[in-house]
C-alpha cells in the first residue's frame, strides 16, 4: 500500500451501506430479500434471461407473493440500478472538506468497499447497461443518467479544486475524472477473484496511482511510492 495514502490520514467518514434497507421493518427486509435473489440471478444469467419464477423459487416464495413486493421484473431491475446509483453519487459527496487528494482518497475507499460488499449488483449495473433504455421507463432512466453526470461532475470539480488551490498540476479534468471513474467501477470484474486484496488495500493502489500524477510537489509524489 503507498505510504502516501496513509500519510494522507483522512478522517473517519459515515459508513454508507451498500443496501436501502431498514432492518425492523419485516415488509423492508423481505422486498430486500426479493431484490438480492433477483441480483444474483441477473448477474449469473442476465436479465433476459431470469423469470420472475426463478427469483420466487430463489428466495422461496410463490410468484404472487414476489409481484407484491415487485410489480414487474423491470422495477426490480431499476431498484438495483438505483441503488448502486445513489450508493455512488452518496460516495462522492460524502466529505466536506480537506484537501483535494483526501476527498478522492475517501471517494475511492467508500466507493470500492460498496462495490465489494455487493458484487452481484454492480456486476448487473455494468453487464445490463447497453440495454436499460429497452428494460426500463424513460423517467427512470434518467434518474439514472443524472446520478452518474452528478457523479462525474463532482469528481472532476475536485480535480479543477486542487488544480485551482495549487495542489495539482494542470491537467484535463474532464479526461481524468472519466478515466478514473472507469478504473475503480470497473473493478468489480476482479475483486471477487482477489480475496487476498482488500477494498482498502485497491482504493490505496488506485487513487495512489492517480495522485502520484497529479500531485504537484515533488516531495508529495514520493509520498505515493
Amino acid at each position: 500500500m503507498g505510504g502516501g495514502v496513509q500519510a494522507i490520514s483522512p478522517r473517519p467518514t459515515k459508513n454508507v451501506p451498500s443496501r436501502g434497507t431498514t432492518a425492523a421493518d419485516p415488509q423492508n427486509t423481505r422486498r430486500q430479500q426479493v431484490l438480492d435473489a433477483a441480483a444474483r440471478l441477473f448477474a449469473n444469467r442476465g436479465y433476459h434471461g431470469t423469470r420472475i419464477d426463478d427469483v420466487a423459487s430463489a428466495v422461496g416464495m410463490n410468484k404472487a407473493t414476489v409481484y407484491h413486493y415487485y410489480a414487474s421484473k423491470s422495477l426490480l431491475l431499476y431498484d438495483i440500478y438505483r441503488q448502486a446509483a445513489d450508493f455512488t453519487l452518496s460516495a462522492v459527496h460524502d466529505h466536506t472538506s480537506g484537501s483535494a487528494r483526501e476527498a478522492i482518497y475517501c471517494f475511492t475507499t467508500r466507493l470500492l468497499t460498496g462495490i465489494a460488499g455487493d458484487i452481484d449488483r454492480a456486476a448487473v449495473y455494468f453487464q445490463e447497461s447497453p440495454y436499460i433504455t429497452e428494460w426500463l421507463a424513460e423517467e427512470q432512466v434518467t434518474h439514472i443518467q443524472a446520478a452518474e453526470t452528478a457523479v462525474y461532475e463532482h469528481l472532476r470539480t475536485l480535480i479543477d479544486d486542487g488544480v485551482a488551490s495549487g495542489e495539482f498540476i494542470a491537467c484535463d479534468s474532464h479526461v481524468l475524472a472519466l478515466g478514473y471513474i472507469g478504473m475503480t467501477t470497473g473493478s468489480y470484474r476482479w475483486l471477487r477473484e482477489q480475496p487476498a486484496r482488500s477494498p482498502a488495500h485497491v482504493a490505496a493502489e488506485l487513487s495512489s496511482a492517480l495522485l502520484r500524477g497529479l500531485v504537484r510537489d515533488e516531495q508529495g509524489r514520493r509520498s505515493f511510492d
